[in-house]
């Protein structure tokens, strides 16, 4: 009895060491699959949209979830108008969901009209004169009134498609087909290409801003060059025991992220002079504005020509600023680059 009882408990052994192993390894072989559908579900093979008419891609994007953008239009006589010409990314390229295509269109001319929504030509019949009208450029105009002009030509609107860009607005068209002054038959189809304004902007690569302090300013002015950063407002000050044109404070500081083009405020050092030297106080207020204001204030004298402010400010705020000057010169306020108030220095 107490045999049996020791075999079965083997046995029991077993059975479980089995079941807990191959579960284990289903577990496993799951966590496999469910990371390999995690990596791969949110993306997709770029297909080939090239050679296609635009309508034709513009909806397979779509489908697929991506955006569109048309990256510009190009005239080739030898390809259909409307055709779209080139992709990027290019096919083949593993994309995310909501990635932006750009394609490059041709806007070439066509003799008779047709509809930008397939790949079938149009009829290769002479278009009788007697009926025919000139399709109208309605380019760059609003939707509405493209769409008024195109119907007293006596032409029917098919289709709109609207698509991302970088200059024409929101509501305006883009690009249109059959093309500009085609001769068609009257009651012919025209579809339009509106844009609806630019796309979400793309996130900025951030610059980390390089450690100047200690340098001599044309150093540090190279050294921001290189990183693809400028030098903004240059403030002179006095240290003692320092030579003069040396870097010894900086905004934004070291190992900051900025963009690309930001501007550095430095503050170098000067050579104490006292003999000669008056205070000038400025103190005035900007104008009206919806938008930041560049206040940039220029001194020439005895010393120089030189920038002492340089700062954005909004509308109806009050500058104060105070700054030393020798010998006659003149002092110049310039708002976003233009000419706005100037003193003569005595």
């Amino acid at each position: 009895m107490k045999r049996e009882s020791w075999t079965s408990f083997i046995i029991r052994i077993f059975v479980y060491a089995l079941l807990f192993g191959g579960g284990v390894a289903l577990s496993i072989y799951l966590g496999l699959v469910f990371f390999q559908y995690y990596l791969t579900s949110d993306t997709l093979s770029l297909p080939d949209f090239r050679n296609r008419s635009m309508v034709e891609a513009i909806n397979q994007i779509s489908r697929l979830g991506l955006q569109v953008e048309i990256k510009r239009i190009e005239n080739n006589p030898d390809l259909p108008p409307n055709w779209v010409i080139q992709q990027d990314p290019p096919p083949g390229v593993e994309v995310k969901k909501n990635h932006r295509v750009k394609l490059v269109i041709n806007g070439g001319e066509e003799i008779a009209g047709g509809s930008i929504s397939g790949g079938s030509s149009s009829s290769s019949l002479p278009v009788s004169s007697s009926t025919s009208v000139s399709v109208p450029d309605v380019r760059q105009m609003s939707l509405e009134v493209a769409q008024n002009l195109i119907e007293s030509s006596g032409l029917k609107l098919e289709r709109v498609v609207e698509v991302t860009h970088d200059t024409i607005p929101a509501g305006y068209i883009v690009s249109q087909n059959p093309p500009p002054e085609s001769k068609v038959t009257k009651g012919s189809l025209v579809s339009l290409l509106v844009s609806k304004g630019k796309g979400e902007m793309e996130e900025a690569v951030l610059i980390t801003v390089p450690d100047v302090v200690g340098l001599r300013l044309e150093e540090a002015k190279r050294l921001l060059a290189q990183s693809n950063l400028t030098v903004g407002n240059v403030e002179e000050v006095v240290v003692e025991g320092r030579d003069a044109g040396i870097v010894v404070s900086q905004s934004p500081l070291p190992g900051e992220g900025v963009e690309a083009g930001e501007k550095i405020n430095l503050q170098v050092t000067k050579l104490e002079e006292t003999e000669g030297l008056k205070e000038l106080h400025l103190r005035f207020v900007l104008p009206s504005s919806r938008t930041p204001i560049e206040v940039k204030v220029v001194v020439t004298d005895e010393l120089g020509e030189r920038i002492v402010y340089e700062k954005e400010h909004q509308g109806e705020e009050i500058v104060e600023l105070t700054t030393s000057t020798k010998g006659e010169g003149r002092v110049v306020i310039y708002l976003n680059g233009y000419y706005y108030w100037d003193k003569t220095l005595n």
